[in-house]
């Protein structure tokens, strides 16, 4: 199992006492699949996709277990935690634009990782990102490296964001809500790239989104969560049409849908009813 998050519970310290975030959370993801994690604001999904990391708010106290290729990363010594971070999970952020730094061009930021974790030469690392830009559909990559953030749209940097994240060839990808800032179109566009990178590469994706369905639509599996617990698990082509828990239903139910429309009558019916 590439990811594996058994019994996991959060809490940390308030002014009023602990506070629980995550309560005896279960999931898991295995290579080539993508598993969705759908709940409302604040119900735990990026705690629980961060827990992957070590990346626990300061002070929390946990319990479970949360395993990464074999190494669980909350009971392990710190060597094997920036392991894991170093080249097993790479993460994904809801919005390119905090998480890549607005001062530095894009080149630099995009190939940090890599020079300063992994010790890849910096000319190395600038061809393994010009490949990366390129397979992700960015244009004129070469001119991209000299850019800084202001000058790339949404959709741009957020296909930056997913080449740094690949450049370290990471076998787990942690999507937090990576498209939900982007218009339906450039979405619909990163979707079917990371689709594509899952299916060549052998990616395991834990994709996390508010959007019960796009993830219906997108994932193999969905996990839904509520006040920090899996209140549901189903497959993607059942849990929108045919959900088995009332609170998953009533998500559904929320979901807009376009109104049907009355068939329009043909010409020919038009002229019969006239003559009429």
């Amino acid at each position: 199992m590439l990811l594996n998050i058994e019994g996991l519970s959060l809490a940390v310290p308030t002014d009023q006492g602990p506070r629980q975030i995550l309560d005896d959370v279960s999931l898991h993801v295995r290579s080539g699949e993508t598993v969705g994690l759908v709940g409302e604001s604040g119900s735990g999904k990026s705690t629980t996709a961060r827990s992957a990391l070590a990346l626990t708010p300061d002070g929390a106290s946990t319990t479970g277990s949360v395993t990464v290729d074999g190494v669980d990363v909350l009971s392990c010594d710190p060597g094997k935690v920036r392991e894991v971070r170093k080249g097993k999970a790479a993460m994904i952020f809801q919005d390119p634009r905090s998480a890549i730094n607005p001062v530095r061009r894009i080149g630099d930021s995009a190939t940090e990782r890599l020079v300063r974790v992994h010790g890849v030469p910096r000319a190395e690392a600038t061809a393994r990102l010009l490949a990366l830009f390129e397979e992700v559909g960015l244009p004129d990559p070469q001119r991209l490296l000299r850019q800084y953030p202001h000058q790339l749209s949404g959709g741009m940097l957020q296909r930056v964001a997913i080449a740094a994240a690949l450049s370290v060839d990471p076998s787990l990808l942690l999507a937090d809500e990576s498209t939900s800032a982007l218009d339906v179109t450039t979405q619909a566009e990163v979707l079917a790239l990371l689709q594509r990178l899952r299916r060549e590469r052998g990616l395991g994706v834990l994709f996390i989104t508010h959007d019960l369905l796009l993830a219906a639509a997108y994932c193999d599996r969905v996990y839904v969560m509520r006040d920090g617990r899996v209140v549901d698990e189903q497959p993607g082509a059942s849990i929108f049409v045919d959900p088995a828990e009332e609170y998953t239903r009533s998500l559904a139910e929320a979901t807009p849908r376009l109104p049907e429309r009355a068939p329009r009558e043909r010409p020919e019916e038009l002229a019969t009813g006239a003559s009429k």
